[in-house]
């Protein structure tokens, strides 16, 4: 179990991971991620991973 919220970790997700993405890894195999496919990897997480953090935000603020 981490410490560290979720609100913090969806937040370094989306700062500093999410450009830095170079490999999609799965249970065959890793894919290398070249430029075309890390702007498609970031254009269709970048809104999962906002509207996750903004509710991880509201629940903590809840707390």
């Amino acid at each position: 179990m981490s410490t560290y919220p979720e609100s913090f970790k969806l937040s370094y997700a989306l700062s500093k991971q999410l450009a830095s993405a170079h490999t999609l890894a799965s249970s065959y195999g890793d894919l290398e991620l070249d430029d075309e496919l890390r702007r498609a990897v970031a254009r269709a997480l970048r809104p999962i991973l906002e509207c996750r953090l903004k509710q991880a935000e509201k629940q903590e603020s809840k707390r």
